[in-house]
């Protein structure tokens, strides 16, 4: 079988297509009807609101590192006080590392069981809705989930699940924020070691730790994946089906972009309710606006490979 010179870009609008509850606010849902105490500690560190869970990645970010710090701060006794005892020396540690797990560590793994559990339709059960994708296509899949290969029947080798994938329960599914944070933004910056409390400069570690910890690595995830974007050099045309074309995700598109020929290929992408969003978010790639389409994915027929080849005409 030839591989065709079309690449997907898939990205959750692709699952909610197919009423695959996969919205963040659904993890929302789910987080609290599960683990209350986990998405209580959400609620005192992040303002959650319906944007919140709209924005869930970028919001990570967000940590209200203040009120960790001043939540904790109860258990900072100091060495002076009556009552002091060596056993308190780490309680205001311990609860910053109580906190900073909750809202990373355990939260990641509440949002990995919640991915597994979300049902896939088989082709036999959908029977509305379905895009006419091109199975002998390349796909690279911002979805963890494995709508592609039950409900389309493409195969594992043709698609690349660049943030993991659910159906091996030993991949790592990564979520997180695109904020790299720099030396100087750290809490013990410009502090003098020397004359600080040993809790609170390990106390801050601990707090600056949060922010390594739900850092999504995208320099490294393409560098682990640099044989898949080396040989886009094909690609023709570029469909891009439920993407929001998010600033966490713009390196990945420009990975892309660096590996093809810019100049000519050409894109379709969906957009949600108006195309103005997609449209804005996509001229900031420096592609020729003239090589892109926009539709929504209900309108199936524009996305037959052939409209697209008769469209570019």
């Amino acid at each position: 079988m030839s591989l065709s010179a079309s690449l997907y870009i898939i990205g959750n609008g692709f699952d909610r297509h197919h009423d695959i509850p996969s919205d963040y606010r659904d993890f929302g849902r789910y987080l609290a009807a599960v683990d209350r105490d986990i998405y209580r500690e959400v609620e005192a560190y992040f303002n959650v609101d319906d944007e919140f869970w709209w924005q869930f990645e970028q919001q990570l970010a967000n940590f209200d590192t203040d009120a960790a710090i001043d939540y904790a701060s109860q258990f900072l006794m100091s060495y002076g006080a009556d009552d002091w005892s060596d056993s308190g020396h780490h309680d205001y540690q311990y609860e910053l590392e109580r906190v900073v797990e909750a809202i990373s560590k355990t939260l990641q793994e509440r949002f990995a069981q919640w991915v597994r559990q979300l049902p896939i339709p088989s082709l036999s059960s959908c029977f509305t809705g379905l895009l006419p994708l091109d199975p002998n296509a390349f796909y690279l899949s911002f979805n963890y989930t494995q709508t592609l290969q039950r409900t389309y029947g493409i195969p594992d080798g043709q698609i690349l699940h660049i943030h993991g994938k659910a159906s091996d329960p030993s991949d790592r599914l990564i979520l997180g924020h695109g904020w790299e944070r720099s030396a100087s933004e750290s809490l013990n910056h410009g502090v003098d070691i020397s004359e600080a409390d040993i809790r609170v400069i390990e106390g801050n570690e601990i707090v600056d730790g949060y922010f390594s910890a739900t850092f999504k690595p995208t320099a490294q995830i393409i560098a682990d994946n640099q044989t898949f974007f080396s040989n886009l050099n094909a690609i023709r045309q570029i469909y891009v089906m439920g993407h929001s074309l998010s600033d966490v995700d713009a390196p990945y598109f420009a990975a892309i972009i660096k590996n093809i020929d810019s100049s000519s290929v050409r894109w379709m992408i969906s957009y949600h309710c108006n195309p103005t969003d997609a449209q804005a978010k996509f001229s900031k790639f420096g592609i020729d606006m003239s090589l892109a389409s926009f539709a929504k994915l209900d309108d199936a027929h524009r996305w037959a490979p052939q409209f697209l080849i008769q469209h570019c005409r």
